[in-house]
């Protein structure tokens, strides 16, 4: 870089620290929009198409991200700190409905970079209060953070399409994180007992000598599974519908009734891997071993998230190609 240069970019350090204190600007609507800021801005290199092409990215823009982000890594820290032992199911399940949320947040406000997010003062203490919730001691109560702003966004910025976007991801995931769980905890017996009713009925139809007796289920008399809460499918639905509605926001698509339709394939898809493993445990130790702690689990988590995910992208590329045709 030529000395001139080096000269002009320190002489503009000044003015630049400057103006970034008052980086808040007015608006008609009595909304603070969050001043765009690149390299080629702040003046270190001018001229230089390099730098310049950088994208545009609100401040708000890395508010939000920084929010969505950080509760997410909290969350993470935790589970790792305080479960040290992370079975191969676990962590395909728990990490992909977090980063499909975080996916989704990010694209609804990096992927346009032409609409700037706009936030209110109010917006902005709950993006900053809300994180105060990352200290709690337990790595579902962190997502309380989410279930405020989610609220928040979708209730008081209703106006706001993009803002009430991040609303229903965020309580999205705080209700596959935190209140689906209370409410399956609340249900379970009644939740169970739709669901062992369930499974002897489709299990008549493969093993001949099947019997129920509660949550118990046999094939012979020295050899019986009991279904817990970790073997209901309910958890592996919360997760669809995240994904659905994840996919949905990144591609920009509405929730129509043939979006609904896809949710309904997955959701019976994912009811039905589940029971194929359930009476897959059935016969003896061996084959419940397999299916419940080994290989087999890790195969029907992918299975489920693949189920999740296949149905609404078809439905999504099915819309993009009738668009394009339209065009």
């Amino acid at each position: 870089m030529p000395a001139s240069a080096c000269f002009w970019s320190v002489a503009r350090l000044p003015s630049f620290a400057a103006s970034a204190v008052s980086r808040f600007r007015q608006r008609r609507n009595g909304e603070l929009m969050f001043d765009r800021v690149t390299p080629s801005r702040i003046g270190i290199v001018k001229g230089t198409s390099v730098w310049a092409s950088w994208p545009v990215v609100p401040r708000a823009a890395w508010l939000v991200s920084i929010f969505s982000c950080g509760t997410v890594l909290s969350v993470i820290l935790q589970r790792y700190l305080l479960e040290p032992t992370q079975t191969a199911q676990h962590i395909v399940e728990f990490h992909v409905g977090e980063a499909f949320g975080v996916a989704a947040s990010l694209s609804l406000v990096l992927a346009n970079p032409r609409r700037s997010v706009s936030l209110t003062r109010a917006d902005v203490a709950i993006l900053v209060l809300s994180p105060l919730m990352w200290f709690v001691p337990e790595q579902h109560g962190i997502y309380l953070a989410t279930t405020l702003a989610g609220i928040w966004f979708c209730l008081a910025r209703r106006s706001d399409r993009q803002l009430v976007s991040l609303g229903q991801i965020w309580l999205a995931l705080s209700i596959y994180e935190l209140w689906g769980k209370l409410l399956f905890k609340l249900c379970y017996q009644m939740i169970e007992a739709v669901e062992v009713s369930l499974i002897y009925r489709i299990g008549r139809f493969f093993y001949d000598g099947l019997g129920v007796d509660g949550p118990r289920l046999h094939v012979r008399g020295d050899w019986s599974i009991v279904l817990l809460e970790g073997c209901s499918s309910f958890h592996n639905l919360s997760l669809t519908v995240l994904v659905w509605l994840s996919i949905l926001k990144i591609a920009n698509r509405s929730c129509d009734v043939a979006a609904f339709r896809a949710l309904g394939v997955s959701a019976g898809l994912v009811i039905a891997i589940n029971i194929a493993r359930i009476l897959a445990m059935l016969p003896s130790r061996e084959a419940f071993l397999f299916w419940h702690d080994g290989a087999g689990s890790s195969l029907v988590a992918l299975a489920s998230v693949a189920a999740a995910i296949v149905p609404i992208l078809l439905h999504v590329e099915r819309r993009a190609c009738e668009l394009n045709r339209q065009n």
